[in-house]
């Protein structure tokens, strides 16, 4: 009888054992009665791989994947079960090339939550062109009647609705807003005014109060690499330098770390999940180094080296190898990929239009000697060229002889070569068809920027360079032809428009402008293309495919629901996708109202938090 009863009881501890491990395996949360678009196909084509119906997500990696019956099968007593009502669910988004750490401050909602007067006075003009000029006296004298002596003081003049007064704002800056009005306004405040993109004017008090900050540095930098140049000490006005300027001198480094904090969840709310980016400041490095240890990136972001003002440290073989011993260093959140020495010109081997066209083209950067060098070095070393700005095809030719030689100096054999995937950005007008196979045979992958389309710069092109020029803008259906990786950008600061980053993909499929003009249409490329590209080569691009970029068991959950199925919605409708949750690592970072009330929890995001366009949805 004892025997009996022994057996009996380790039975049932044999089953209470079972269930218990059932339990424990059993998923955290389960999506399902949806359209899975997994992406698990990574072949350079427009198959988008498999189509599931559910997905199982555990300890932030996804668990299973397929059939609702297959998948609830898995579901625990503490499984959160969330029906999706058909929606279509992807990967999230992951972009080769785009600059947070620069668009962040010129996001009204972050800006109005962070910092107050106390901190720096700041305003924004949203109005048509003109009358922000007019406009912009009266808003300059109130935030300064705000300021402390020295304080910094700053002014962001929008680009409306549609970003169509990028170029209307941008030439007001050194023209109609000068840098002696700041001087005689402001005498004892240092000002910057920022448009909303790149474009900055800062007065006499602003460029001493950078120079003081950098101290004794400043001297050290290369001549020709000094983030205030002289046309900036003359008149004030730059393109970048507003990176040194804000990122070091201007913003406290708290205020800073949770402006950016705030706009990493900002970016999850349209869908972003990945980015990879050039960091060129060290209080950019803090800053995000800081929030990624306090657990806190709504958002990951590859980067890479920039700090062109001492491109002579890459003659320094310790250095060197420091740096490239660094690469894939880093967390799940946040980790280094390369390094670019320089944000090249748009010089192009394509007759112009006219003699005038050739006359405006920059010279190419890459010829400058600090420039060759620290990507030789760097390449020889075993180092990979990421976060780049490249625009045109004659850049390309320097870039890709410099990896060749670097690479054979270095002793590297083709698939070494390949094994780096060394990426150029931004297709503004490349690559050549003769290019392609260069880029073939160094295993060299590419990012696009779309958006160049959306806003009228491929019709410029056309205008400038013809068809010939016309056509390599943003060449993605030579490139998939072709079997070139190539990944997507977006690169603007869209927080204060009605545009998302579904824009950047209708682009890429229709070629159309914000006016329906077209540009190369024999350029266009399928949906499922363009989704390849936004999904999972830009995990390719970070050097994270194996774990990143699409919906496959053991892969990270980092998925994303919409309000419409982006492939078989009409075109056009593309530009009304909304994003209703964001998955980062089985984790929701955004999620609207209306989803939140259908599933019974909480919205989240900083896009719903702080009041913007998703809070409404």
């Amino acid at each position: 009888m004892r025997k009996v009863l022994n057996f009996w009881f380790s039975a049932l501890l044999v089953c209470i054992g079972i269930t218990s491990l059932r339990a424990q395996q059993a998923p955290d949360t389960i999506l399902f009665n949806g359209k899975v678009v997994t992406m698990d196909n990574h072949e350079v084509n427009a198959n988008i791989g498999t189509t599931a119906q559910a997905v199982a997500i555990r300890d932030g990696k996804i668990q299973a994947v397929g059939a609702n019956a297959q998948v609830r099968a898995l579901a625990g007593p503490n499984t959160k079960s969330l029906d999706l009502k058909g929606r279509m669910v992807m990967p999230g988004i992951a972009l080769t090339h785009d600059h947070p750490q620069d668009w962040d401050p010129l996001n009204p909602y972050i800006m109005k939550k962070v910092v107050t007067d106390d901190i720096m006075p700041t305003r924004f003009l949203d109005a048509e062109p003109q009358q922000q000029l007019q406009q912009f006296p009266r808003a300059l004298d109130e935030a300064l009647s705000k300021a402390k002596p020295g304080q910094w003081v700053r002014i962001v003049m929008m680009f409306g609705p549609q970003y169509r007064w990028r170029d209307e704002i941008t030439s007001m800056l050194g023209r109609q807003i000068t840098k002696e009005m700041l001087d005689m306004a402001a005498p004892n405040n240092p000002v910057i005014i920022r448009t909303n993109f790149v474009g900055s004017l800062l007065n006499q008090k602003a460029i001493d109060e950078t120079k003081k900050w950098y101290g004794e540095q400043w001297e050290r930098f290369l001549p020709a690499r000094k983030p205030l140049n002289e046309t900036v000490m003359r008149n004030g006005t730059c393109s970048t330098c507003y990176r040194e300027v804000e990122q070091d001198a201007a913003f406290p480094p708290r205020v800073l770390e949770e402006i950016y904090r705030l706009g990493l969840s900002w970016m999850a709310g349209y869908g972003q999940t990945l980015n990879s980016t050039a960091l060129y400041t060290a209080g950019a490095i803090k800053a995000y180094t800081n929030i990624d240890k306090k657990k806190q990136m709504d958002m990951r972001m590859s980067w890479a080296w920039f700090w062109p003002e001492r491109n002579d440290f890459f003659t320094d073989p310790y250095f060197t190898a420091a740096i490239v011993g660094r690469e894939g260093t880093g967390s799940d959140y946040f980790w280094v990929n390369g390094m670019v020495p320089h944000m090249g010109g748009n010089c192009s081997t394509v007759p112009g239009t006219s003699p005038e066209v050739k006359q405006r083209e920059a010279k190419c950067g890459y010829t400058n000697t600090d420039v060759n060098r620290a990507l030789y070095e760097y390449i020889k070393a075993g180092g990979r060229l990421a976060g780049d700005h490249i625009m045109a095809d004659g850049e390309i030719d320097i870039i890709l002889d410099i990896i060749e030689k670097a690479s054979k100096d270095a002793g590297m054999t083709v698939d070494d070569i390949r094994a780096k995937r060394h990426v150029t950005e931004h297709m503004a007008m490349y690559p050549r068809p003769d290019q392609i196979p260069r880029f073939k045979n160094l295993g060299v992958m590419t990012s696009g920027w779309d958006f160049f389309l959306w806003e009228g710069r491929g019709q410029e092109i056309l205008r400038d360079y013809g068809e010939r020029g016309a056509t390599m803008v943003v060449p993605r259906k030579s490139l998939y032809d072709n079997g070139i990786i190539n990944s997507m950008e977006l690169d603007r600061a869209i927080a204060s428009t009605d545009i998302s980053i579904f824009h950047v993909l209708y682009s890429g499929v229709t070629r159309k402008d914000w006016d329906g003009k077209v540009t190369a249409p024999q350029q266009a490329v399928s949906r499922e293309a363009m989704l390849k590209s936004a999904t999972v080569f830009g995990a390719y691009g970070s050097m994270k495919e194996d774990v990143l970029g699409s919906i496959e068991a053991g892969k990270i959950a980092d998925l994303i629901v919409l309000d419409r199925d982006y492939l078989t919605i009409p075109v056009e409708d593309i530009l009304k996708i909304r994003v209703l949750a964001t998955f980062l690592g089985g984790k929701t970072v955004h999620m609207t109202p209306s989803l939140a009330r259908e599933w019974g929890v909480q919205p989240a995001g900083a896009q719903v938090e702080l009041g913007g366009p998703a809070s409404k949805w």
